[in-house]
């Protein structure tokens, strides 16, 4: 019995950390953190201001690029793309960086 009391003690005492762990051990990826660093208003779509947070996103003709339902907002299907294509390809690096 004593050994029972000393296993939930112990157990007890490690719950906090395991919860912890889950918030401070992160979760999201990369492009989660850009998008929602820039997505100020949290309404899930970047506008060409929130896109100005995001490297070359709010260039006009990127912006128009990614924009493929023309809405004039960047959603998160849209952003994953940019992510997946720029800034590594040729078109959407600065000459100075090439």
């Amino acid at each position: 019995m004593k050994f029972l009391n000393v296993v939930f003690a112990v157990v007890l005492m490690l719950l906090p950390l395991s919860s912890i762990a889950g918030v401070a051990g992160g979760g999201r990826s990369f492009e989660d953190g850009l998008f929602w660093g820039a997505d100020l208003d949290r309404n899930e779509r970047l506008d060409r201001d929130e896109a100005k947070a995001v490297y070359n996103l709010s260039d006009d003709e990127i912006f128009e690029r990614f924009d493929e339902d023309s809405n004039g907002l960047i959603n998160r299907a849209e952003f994953t793309e940019f992510i997946q294509l720029s800034p590594w390809t040729d078109k959407f690096v600065p000459p100075a960086e090439r």
